[in-house]
């Protein structure tokens, strides 16, 4: 009697055991490979995330340092302008002394032919004296304004020092007088008085009438005359300390 005869179930075989263990293989496998997957995007969402804060970062240290560069670029071009404008200064500058310089030299070349005109007109006198070579008066008003040239033949010798003395002769409120004339005082006359010596400079002078030259010197300036004085000649006196170096009279028109 078979055991479907009996009514008994048959237990599993062999191959039904087989059939179970691959079921949970494959189980197993699955398991794996969905943990595997979901590893990887655990790990690239992280990195996502890692990258993106590294991207800002980067993107503000890019900005600081754009923002830096701006305006270190701003600095430097407002120095370039302002160097730029000191210069057109500069050389603006530097043209009207070059402008100074020629106008100078030329006054110069100019009081050089003068005086070598002199010199042909008067042969110089002796060794280290000193000559009136030019001597000029005119009426300017209440003052006289006087213009002479100073020679000396002492080529390398030391400087004269001394004084000009001008004595007037005339009438003085229709009296006969002799008067020691003084420089005028009004600005008038600061801007009128020129004293140019040997190099064709301004010569330095304590007093308005001293003199320091070694070979020449052509001075002019303004003489103030006294109220109601009618000069009618005028004597240049050249001193040397106390002593009379040199002298010439000129002998005036009346005055307007």
């Amino acid at each position: 009697m078979n055991q479907a005869q009996t009514g008994q179930d048959t237990p599993p075989g062999p191959a039904a055991g087989r059939r179970r263990s691959g079921w949970i293989w494959v189980w197993l496998l699955l398991a794996a490979l969905a943990g595997g997957g979901a590893g990887y995007w655990a790990a690239s969402t992280v990195g996502e995330e890692t990258a993106a804060i590294r991207y800002r970062q980067l993107k503000s240290q890019f900005e600081l340092v754009t923002a830096q560069n701006r305006h270190d670029y701003q600095a430097l071009q407002t120095r370039l302008d302002a160097l730029q404008g000191q210069m057109l200064v500069e050389e603006s500058t530097r043209r009207s002394l070059e402008a100074a310089l020629q106008s100078t030299q030329a006054e110069l070349g100019r009081a050089r032919d003068q005086l070598a005109f002199f010199d042909r007109l008067l042969p110089p006198g002796p060794n280290g004296s000193v000559s009136i070579r030019a001597l000029d008066f005119e009426h300017r008003g209440p003052t006289l304004l006087y213009k002479v040239l100073l020679m000396r033949n002492a080529p390398g010798a030391d400087a004269f020092a001394g004084q000009m003395q001008f004595v007037a002769k005339g009438r003085l409120n229709g009296e006969a007088a002799t008067l020691t004339l003084e420089p005028a005082t009004a600005p008038a006359a600061e801007d009128a008085a020129t004293d140019v010596s040997d190099a064709g400079s301004p010569a330095l002078e304590q007093t308005p009438l001293a003199l320091e030259f070694e070979q020449f010197q052509r001075s002019e300036g303004l003489l103030s005359l006294p109220e109601g004085f009618e000069p009618s000649s005028v004597t240049l006196n050249v001193l040397e300390g106390k002593t009379l170096r040199v002298s010439r009279t000129v002998n005036l028109p009346p005055g307007e």
